[in-house]
């Protein structure tokens, strides 16, 4: 799934990676240093990328112009200034069970008028 704008809605998916793992229990001692498990962590930086290039595909420039500063201070700029509960007051969650190897998450934001 790919991110799509629709009606101030953004939704963003993490999907196709594998099996999620379960970061509470992926620490492993290497050396004298506490480390993620390199599976765990591969993962996470996997689905990182995902979202970082969804994301940015989101703020490319449009034919015939041409953008003056990075991409990230335009998306910046569309965020709350503060994204504390005030702002973002109410989050659903909702589950469904899937083959292994095809967990993930697809997330879903929506612009609501303030207060």
């Amino acid at each position: 799934m790919n991110s799509t704008p629709t009606n101030g809605s953004l939704v963003l998916a993490i999907q196709n990676l594998g099996h999620v793992p379960a970061f509470k229990n992926k620490k492993i001692i290497a050396g004298k240093r506490l480390i993620t498990a390199p599976k765990a962590r591969q993962w996470m930086e996997q689905a990182t990328k995902d979202l970082y290039s969804q994301l940015k595909s989101l703020y490319q420039t449009k034919d015939g112009a041409t953008s003056t500063e990075p991409w990230q201070q335009s998306a910046m700029s569309s965020w709350p200034l503060d994204d504390n509960w005030k702002v973002i007051p109410h989050i659903t969650v909702r589950v469904r069970v899937v083959e292994k190897g095809k967990e993930g998450a697809i997330v879903t934001i929506d612009k609501i008028s303030p207060y």
